[in-house]
């Protein structure tokens, strides 16, 4: 048997730093911005921010003798990448620097993808894979979730100071969103097997093992070990992303779900939350045995029924019927489910214990604190 050579080219970021302190991120950011005076574009919330880092950054960066200027923006979406993208023109930066949480990060690496300017990640919590992905997700005028191409980043900088200081369920989000990588790798894989759908092992692997990195049975999402180990899992499902040339081996069916809750949820929760409670869905959906990994979502803290975030089953499983249309075309386990499928699910979700570990209202409280 012959194998047709592929030309394979695979962009991974310049820089990667995990530090302690703004003083050593605006440090890594030296590294990354030789000579001085580059023009800077910092993106964040501004007031929004519970943190303020992006201040503080700036000022401990200002040593460097670069020209840092700075744009708020409010949400993800069209209106704020517009605005990023307006300020890219006239300033014509070295570099835009997302500092925030994923929606910012989203924001800024889009804009500066569409004026093919140089992007560094900076995040404020570890809540999902945007940190590093070639993906933004911005939401439309209708309030709809869309997945956008944009470019992987040429830095990440971590400082691991005010990540410990973000609130917990941030890090939960984070978790969730990794280790969902398992429940779209068999999706991706099931489509390759079943309808032919092109698919790139490497990037399979390399996404499962970012997931596998940190199921642990001795998970402490509050020791900073384990921390820095979660924040390079998400940082390699990006990479996997990049690989694939597609957000495929970080999302299937249970990201359509919870797109899907997205829209029919008056206050959506968390997006890794939501991922990880859709990831026991697509689990039991395809009749695998969900025990072990439920039991871990339970030690750590993730959501393993929809009673675990407040949301009622009817509505979650009508998340599930409308996933599929989220995004159209994208062959996942929802394809094939009827309502012999939901009744099944309905009744699993009958017959399974109240949370017993994390108290709802600590994940719903969380919701008012946490910010972009």
């Amino acid at each position: 048997m012959t194998i047709a050579p592929v030309d394979r080219s695979v962009r991974i970021p310049r820089l990667l730093r995990l530090v302690d302190g703004a003083a050593a991120a605006a440090d890594a950011l030296g590294e990354l911005v030789h000579g001085s005076g580059a023009v800077l574009l910092v993106v964040h919330t501004g007031r929004r921010s519970g943190s303020g880092y992006a201040q503080t950054l700036i000022d401990a960066a200002a040593r460097y003798g670069h020209a840092l200027f700075d744009c708020v923006v409010d949400a993800n979406t069209a209106a704020s990448v517009d605005l990023v993208a307006d300020r890219i023109i006239n300033l014509h930066p070295a570099f835009v620097v997302g500092v925030g949480g994923g929606r910012v990060v989203d924001v800024a690496k889009l804009a500066a993808a569409q004026n093919e300017t140089e992007f560094v990640s900076m995040p404020t919590q570890a809540s999902s894979d945007g940190i590093c992905s070639p993906v933004s997700v911005i939401v439309s005028d209708d309030g709809r979730p869309n997945s956008v191409g944009a470019r992987i980043p040429a830095g990440i900088i971590v400082d691991m100071q005010v990540l410990r200081s973000a609130p917990l369920p941030t890090w939960r989000s984070g978790l969730g969103d990794l280790m969902s990588n398992i429940s779209a790798v068999r999706d991706w894989r099931d489509a390759h097997e079943r309808r032919g759908e092109t698919i790139d092992d490497f990037a399979c692997l390399t996404a499962e093992a970012a997931a596998l990195s940190v199921a642990a049975d001795d998970a402490d999402l509050h020791d900073g070990d384990y921390q820095r180990k979660l924040v390079r899992g998400l940082i390699l499902s990006g990479i996997a992303m990049e690989m694939a040339g597609s957000s495929r081996p970080a999302s299937g069916g249970e990201h359509l779900i919870s797109h899907a809750l997205d829209i029919v949820l008056a206050q959506p929760r968390l997006h890794g939350l939501q991922v990880a409670l859709a990831t026991i869905a697509t689990t039991l959906l395809r009749g695998d045995d969900h025990r072990r990994l439920a039991a871990f979502y339970r030690h750590v803290g993730l959501p393993v029924v929809p009673a675990d975030l407040d949301i009622p089953v009817e509505t979650f499983l009508r998340a599930v019927r409308l996933g599929p249309q989220m995004r159209v075309g994208r062959s996942t386990v929802l394809d094939d489910v009827d309502e012999a499928d939901i009744a099944r699910l309905r009744a699993a979700y009958s017959r399974a214990d109240p949370r017993s570990i994390i108290e709802r209202a600590d994940a719903m409280r969380s919701l008012e604190e946490v910010g972009s």
